[in-house]
């Protein structure tokens, strides 16, 4: 049973998720707008009546990264502003996944025509994958699309998946550290990486450059 979870839980990663409607302690519950040609962050966050660095925030972004015509983003209701507490900080910022920084092929979307909840590496030359973040490895498995993938479980409800591995060399219930081997690449493709806190996909990219 605990391993369907898990199975189900990754298959969510991939999917496009409902916004969810549950109270959360440390921010608050968000509701959806589909970006219009023209908007920008702050007239999005003026008709929300909330600060466009907070709007930003939310949705892994900076006020300085460009808005995509029917992007979907997640807004705070009300005047209330999104925060982490400090509990849900990461004491550390993120370690590449790599053994060094590859091109990003594919970008993390939110678009509705085009959803990609994780990032794609470039090949390398190094085919090590490693932990980004020290935690717990609560499932490894296959699955068609995305080889062989293990998923950790960080602190504060972090979670982080690594795909397109031809061999895994970690077990489930291993505690990892960072930068710690988690497996070998796939020979023809390149590190699928997804970050999620519960069910809301991060953006990869803005975590490994800022962390949380």
């Amino acid at each position: 049973m605990l391993r369907l979870r898990y199975i189900l839980f990754f298959l969510g990663f991939f999917l496009i998720l409902p916004i969810s409607s549950k109270q959360n302690p440390t921010t608050e519950v968000p509701s959806a707008y589909r970006v219009l040609k023209g908007d920008s962050w702050f007239g999005i966050a003026k008709k929300f009546k909330t600060s466009a660095e907070t709007l930003a925030k939310l949705n892994g972004r900076t006020t300085k990264e460009n808005l995509y015509e029917r992007e979907l983003l997640r807004i705070p209701k009300g005047e209330e502003k999104v925060s982490l507490s400090p509990a849900s900080l990461l004491t550390e910022k993120p370690a590449l996944p790599l053994v060094q920084k590859e091109k990003v092929v594919k970008k993390f979307s939110e678009l509705t025509y085009d959803p990609h909840k994780g990032i794609q590496f470039q090949r390398g030359v190094s085919s090590l994958v490693r932990a980004s973040l020290p935690g717990k490895v609560v499932h490894v498995d296959y699955m068609d699309g995305y080889e062989n993938f293990v998923i950790l479980e960080h602190q504060n409800g972090l979670y982080s998946v690594y795909g397109n591995l031809e061999r895994i060399q970690v077990t489930e219930g291993q505690q990892v550290k960072s930068k710690d081997r988690l497996g070998i690449l796939a020979k023809d493709k390149g590190l699928y990486f997804q970050v999620n806190k519960q069910k809301l996909s991060l953006n990869p990219e803005r975590i490994l450059e800022a962390g949380i």
